[in-house]
């Protein structure tokens, strides 16, 4: 992985919130190619995904506690 040690440090308070939770994720790497491509690809693929998930199990995707959490850690 070529990230930033700060990106790195970021997953992992990510990955620590997930296990406190025990929420069960998985690791998605984006496409090949620059960092903008990157960024973009996942965006998208990981936008819609929420979406999608929440419209299947009913939810409103709108609360961000996990989200208020990681930003608290920052």
């Amino acid at each position: 992985m070529d990230d930033h040690i700060k990106t790195i440090e970021r997953w992992n308070i990510i990955k620590e919130y997930f296990d406190t939770k025990g929420i069960i994720y998985h690791v998605v790497n984006s496409t090949k190619g620059g960092i903008l491509s990157k960024i973009t690809n996942l965006i998208y693929l990981l936008d819609y995904s929420t979406i999608y998930a929440a419209v299947l199990n009913k939810i409103n995707p709108s609360p961000v506690e996990s989200i208020d959490f990681i930003k608290s850690r920052l």
